[in-house]
């Protein structure tokens, strides 16, 4: 399996657990809770990227590790937004009233609308991460890419 889908299921699971434990905990409509989810994949986008420059045994240079950041994120990112779509349909319709109530996407939501919106969102985000991240990790490509 490509490493960077095998970090985007670990960070989609880590999406899916804090969902869980915001649902548990009854803060689900706390929207600033949210904000974490952004965390969460800098997270995995960091774990990604270490690995990839100090112990992948391949170089991996500036373009490779971009790519790889955003793959890792359009991995979790789908996972997750297809969580979130069984969870709303087959566990609890009324979370769709939640994501209406936060007043981000408007009202009357579709269920492919609220997938596609989280999709953008966290895609946007991942390839912000990655590029952002990338301007650490460049010294290492640049180490990386002049031994070989």
């Amino acid at each position: 399996m490509n490493t960077s889908v095998k970090y985007g299921i670990y960070t989609a699971l880590a999406l899916t657990v804090y969902f869980l434990l915001m649902k548990i905990a009854g803060q689900e409509d706390n929207f600033a809770l949210r904000f974490l989810n952004f965390f969460i994949l800098i997270g995995g986008v960091y774990f990604l990227l270490k690995y990839k420059f100090q112990k992948d045994p391949e170089p991996t240079s500036y373009f490779d590790g971009l790519i790889a950041g955003v793959v890792m994120s359009v991995a979790a990112v789908v996972i997750f937004t297809a969580f979130l779509a069984l969870y709303i349909v087959a566990i609890d319709p009324a979370f769709m009233e939640v994501m209406e109530n936060s007043q981000i996407w408007g009202n009357h939501l579709e269920i492919e609308q609220m997938a596609f919106a989280i999709l953008i969102e966290g895609l946007a985000s991942g390839v912000v991460i990655s590029f952002a991240w990338m301007q650490y990790f460049k010294q290492f490509a640049r180490k990386q890419t002049t031994n070989v």
